[in-house]
């Protein structure tokens, strides 16, 4: 009798153990999904036409330290954002496919305005 009961009660915990591990194999599959087939849209509109043509246009419009509200308007949402060690500077990174390149623009974060910037 007591050695049916171990035998029962070890195939219990067998299936309480695949239970768990099935349950979180399920939580794990369904928690990864594949990324979007196509960039998403922030609804952001650029005003300069885009492209290795417009460098020269980008340039004039930096050139003039705006703030980082209307370069995020103006260039939309960048490939990458950075802030550096100190929490003074913003580095906004835009990867451009053509150069296969990165362009930066500093922003101060006291102030909001673009510091400086790199554009090829």
């Amino acid at each position: 009798m007591i050695f049916h009961y171990l035998i029962v009660s070890s195939s219990i915990l067998t299936f309480q153990g695949m239970k768990q591990f099935l349950l979180g194999v399920f939580i794990l599959l369904s928690g990864c999904s594949s990324p979007p087939s196509s960039p998403v849209d922030a609804g952001i509109s650029s005003d300069l036409p885009q492209g290795h043509e417009s460098d020269y246009t980008v340039w004039t419009f930096l050139e003039k330290y705006p703030s980082e509200k209307l370069v995020l308007e103006t260039l939309g949402l960048p490939d990458s954002v950075w802030i550096d060690e100190k929490m003074e500077f913003k580095m906004l990174y835009y990867f451009l496919p053509e150069l296969q390149d990165y362009n930066s623009i500093e922003i101060n974060l006291k102030t909001g305005k673009t510091a400086g910037f790199e554009w090829d």
